[in-house]
């Protein structure tokens, strides 16, 4: 099949379209490249066309913005904030990148432009491991929640990743927690971290619409 044909959507690749050449050299449309590294759960999907594994986790663009946008759902920063305003109609204002499809004026954690690079060296960092697609999202706004309340945008992807084992290498607080909930699980003690830390707790309808959808938003 000619690579002017991206073999997952069967359309054309055209000038203007945003590609991602796989390790193995085969090019595909970067959103049909994205759905495949969603369904795979991170980037060493197998190319499908010749099923060798991809290697490459390069970023398709030099801004960082772009690239946090690249991996999510198209509809982010685009579509309306999904809240209501007092008298019970849509709000009319535009989600905001990572921010639980909504507006400042309804969530106002929201991450700066400045935290940018951080963030998106750490999102891609997160979509190079193996957990499920649950833990993945917590490990999303887990690492964006640190880094707004404990780091500064010169920290480095390490800096989160410390926070986050020193939280699952705390043996006592594990302990407390296992104690405290007999039907105590790994995806219970993730959900704890926000405690943990006096962080925000992930909005469940959020959550939920990312795992069954298996999307970022």
């Amino acid at each position: 099949m000619s690579q002017d044909i991206c073999s997952i959507c069967l359309d054309n690749i055209k000038l203007e379209h945003t590609i991602k050449i796989l390790s193995c050299n085969h090019k595909f449309h970067f959103n049909c490249f994205k759905k495949l590294v969603y369904k795979n759960h991170n980037f060493f999907v197998n190319c499908p066309l010749c099923r060798k594994m991809n290697t490459d986790i390069s970023k398709p663009f030099n801004d960082h913005k772009k690239n946090i946008l690249a991996m999510c759902h198209g509809g982010v920063g685009n579509i309306r904030c999904v809240c209501e305003t007092k008298s019970g109609l849509r709000c009319k204002n535009k989600s905001i990148l990572m921010n639980y499809g909504k507006c400042y004026t309804h969530s106002k954690n929201t991450m700066k432009s400045e935290y940018y690079e951080l963030y998106s060296n750490y999102m891609y960092h997160v979509l190079c491991t193996n957990y499920d697609w649950l833990s993945i999202i917590y490990l999303l706004d887990v690492g964006k929640q640190l880094m707004i309340k404990y780091l500064n945008p010169e920290s480095n992807v390490t800096d989160i990743l410390f926070y986050l084992y020193r939280y699952l290498n705390d043996k006592d607080y594990r302990k407390k927690i296992q104690n405290q909930n007999p039907n105590y699980s790994n995806t219970h003690y993730m959900n704890c971290i926000y405690e943990y830390y006096e962080l925000n707790k992930v909005p469940k309808s959020w959550l939920n619409y990312c795992i069954n959808k298996n999307i970022i938003i």
